[in-house]
């Protein structure tokens, strides 16, 4: 049994923005933004807020990460890399699949960056893929893409008659008629970077 009262929809790209939807008899409430595992998605397909929160949402855990260290008195590199990873890396990392191809990443990157840097207590002035090499880390950037491919391989590789299957064939579709959608930036980016 559905409650009326707490089911919300909304539409991508709606061309009739005053379309209503009902249930039994009840309208059912149209939300112009969603917010889902930190990620706001919103009825323009446009990922850009999102990415600006989830930056601010990383930057203020990261700021209350350095903040509790220096109070607990954490000297250790280990033990603040892995706090990293677990308390800050991980939210940045919902939903890298869909949105790894925009401009935003930067941000993170940068973010990331600064970070090690801060970390490792090397001086702003050296390369970031020495500090990299260094210490064995590749950049955010890698590991989203890593994940994004994964991600579209799994999809890829789904039965049509399951419900992923099913998604995955009307990406397909979306793929055919040229619209922007993540699959389309994974496969260029497969085409561009391929041996």
């Amino acid at each position: 049994m559905m409650n009326v009262k707490k089911t919300k929809v909304m539409v991508f790209n709606s061309t009739d923005p005053c379309q209503k939807f009902v249930f039994e008899s009840n309208i059912i409430e149209r939300e112009k933004t969603f917010k889902y595992l930190g990620i706001v998605f919103e009825t323009t397909s446009n990922l850009d807020n999102a990415m600006e929160h989830l930056v601010n949402v990383n930057k203020r855990s990261l700021f209350t990460l350095n903040r509790h260290c220096v109070k607990l008195h954490i000297m250790d590199i280990k033990l603040h890399y892995d706090l990293f990873n677990t308390l800050v890396r991980s939210t940045t990392s919902y939903a890298y699949e869909v949105w790894v191809h925009f401009k935003k990443i930067e941000a993170i990157e940068v973010m990331y960056q600064r970070f090690f840097k801060s970390l490792f207590r090397v001086r702003k002035t050296i390369g970031m893929s020495i500090v990299m090499a260094e210490f064995d880390k590749f950049p955010f950037e890698h590991f989203a893409w890593g994940h994004a491919l994964l991600y579209y391989n799994r999809v890829s590789m789904v039965t049509k008659y399951r419900i992923l299957g099913k998604a995955c064939e009307a990406l397909l579709v979306v793929l055919a008629v040229g619209k922007k959608c993540w699959a389309r930036f994974v496969k260029k980016w497969l085409l561009e970077n391929q041996p």
